[in-house]
């Protein structure tokens, strides 16, 4: 089972203490009815694909153990998105130029210079797409879809650019909103943003 925690700190910060990920609240166990404090069970690397610089980071991903059941569970700092190398801030980056009419190559390589090929960015989009019912569920606590999204937005692109709209309402900008909604949608639903 993978969680995603918020980071305050930077990448570079993380990568030198990712036991910062580690709270009383991310030890709490997701598997018993206690809420024991699960156990540290040491950690594994992966790469995460951010915006700034556009190479990929091995970032260090701390694991916890619930000693009753043997399970485990990542901590995920909330720049990553489960089972993706390409974060939330990407992927925000990436729709916000595709609602703003770019193709998905283009979107994605505004972004991400170095994507070889459409598949990518293909793959990123129907990532987003098929959870577009779940993030709907989700946004119904919080605001109405489709409420800020810009008449210039040709009606094909639409069903997509409501639910980005609705998600990046009321935020500083959409790589925030996307970090947040991310969190949250994961501690839901356990299920990615993309």
């Amino acid at each position: 089972m993978q969680r995603l925690c918020p980071v305050a700190l930077g990448i570079k910060e993380y990568r030198a203490a990712p036991a910062a990920a580690v709270t009383p609240d991310s030890r709490r166990c997701p598997f018993c009815s206690d809420r024991h404090p699960l156990r540290i069970h040491g950690c594994y690397r992966r790469f995460a694909l951010l915006p700034d610089p556009d190479e990929p980071h091995l970032i260090p991903v701390m694991r916890l153990l619930c000693s009753r059941t043997g399970k485990t569970v990542s901590l995920l700092p909330e720049f990553c998105t489960p089972r993706r190398q390409h974060g939330p801030a990407i992927l925000a980056r990436f729709l916000s130029a595709w609602v703003s009419g770019a193709g998905l190559l283009p979107a994605l390589r505004s972004v991400r210079r170095d994507v070889a090929g459409h598949s990518v960015a293909q793959s990123l989009f129907r990532g987003f797409r098929d959870r577009i019912a779940t993030i709907k569920v989700y946004l119904a606590g919080i605001r109405p879809c489709g409420a800020g999204t810009p008449p210039t937005v040709p009606e094909s692109r639409r069903p997509i650019a409501d639910v980005f709209f609705a998600l990046i309402a009321d935020a500083r900008d959409a790589v925030t909103a996307f970090l947040h909604h991310g969190v949250a949608l994961h501690n839901r639903f356990h299920l990615g943003i993309a």
